[in-house]
């Protein structure tokens, strides 16, 4: 089972990738099988060659992804971390993201939940949709 610092690491060396526009070094990260949900609640991406497919569209969408302090469980097989996620075409949009990734023995990402709903994610310059308006407080 990986440690700590590893699955930390690989929070870290996954945007690394993609921010670089390596989709095949983020998949090195993940099993064949693997299972990405992202969003949770829609159809999950699964298996690598689908997960190819879902990263290469993320890449051409000039993904950039930030992420937080990760955040690892006791049992040794998450790492929970907040993420903020770019893509630059068409237009400017902007996910705040809590991603779950679950790992195998040999320390790859079988399973990933990204957390995000509709107001959680900003268009251009636009509130987030659904989000309320903010008002002004009285002096």
């Amino acid at each position: 089972m990986p440690d700590e610092a590893f699955r930390k690491a690989m929070v870290r060396e996954y945007a690394r990738c993609l921010n670089e526009g390596d989709v095949e070094g983020a998949l090195d990260l993940f099993t064949d099988d693997v299972v990405f949900e992202d969003p949770v609640g829609r159809e999950p991406t699964v298996g690598r060659e689908a997960l190819r497919r879902h990263l290469v569209l993320s890449v051409e969408n000039q993904v950039h992804e930030t992420p937080g302090e990760p955040v690892t469980s006791m049992c040794g097989r998450f790492v929970v971390t907040q993420s903020t996620v770019v893509l630059r075409t068409p237009t400017v949009m902007r996910f705040h993201i809590i991603g779950i990734v679950e790992f195998n023995e040999e320390g790859l990402g079988h399973h990933v939940r990204a957390f995000w709903g509709m107001t959680d994610m900003t268009v251009g310059g636009a509130r987030p949709a659904g989000a309320a308006a903010e008002t002004a407080r009285p002096a």
